[in-house]
């Protein structure tokens, strides 16, 4: 068990001209190694709404589990050219949430150390629709 520090970039399409939202965060997390996979677990902060909430990453070579468990629940299942699905829990409610993976790269070392970067698709209760970009830092 290490504990290691995490850069985690956000990049969200806002609207149909391209506009770009950006989130960073820099954070400390706990990274384990089991077999086949990175283990990483991180406490959630005031900057991302979700203070009190915990994530875990499951991150394998061909693909990245991320657990999201607080007050907004939810558990998304990134691999390149996927299709998921799962149920987004929020103090408002519950809804469908629907992902495609454009792109998974797994830069990571021998050590867990390195990059994780995912471009991925969302799909709100079957309507509203956003591109994502996920880059995690790991140093």
């Amino acid at each position: 068990m290490d504990k290691v520090k995490l850069k985690i970039t956000t990049t969200q399409t806002v609207d149909e001209a391209g506009n770009e939202d950006v989130i960073e965060l820099i954070t400390e997390a706990v990274l384990e190694h089991h077999g086949g996979c990175f283990t990483v677990n991180y406490d959630e902060s005031d900057i991302t709404e979700n203070k009190g909430s915990r994530t875990r990453l499951k991150i394998y070579k061909d693909k990245m589990i991320m657990t999201k468990i607080g007050l907004y629940s939810s558990k998304m299942e990134f691999q390149q050219d996927t299709r998921n699905s799962n149920l987004y829990t929020t103090p408002y409610g519950t809804f469908d949430l629907d992902f495609t993976t454009a792109i998974y790269k797994n830069s990571l070392n021998e050590f867990g150390k390195g990059q994780i970067y995912v471009e991925y698709k969302i799909t709100f209760g079957g309507a509203e629709e956003s591109y994502n970009k996920l880059k995690i830092d790991i140093f």
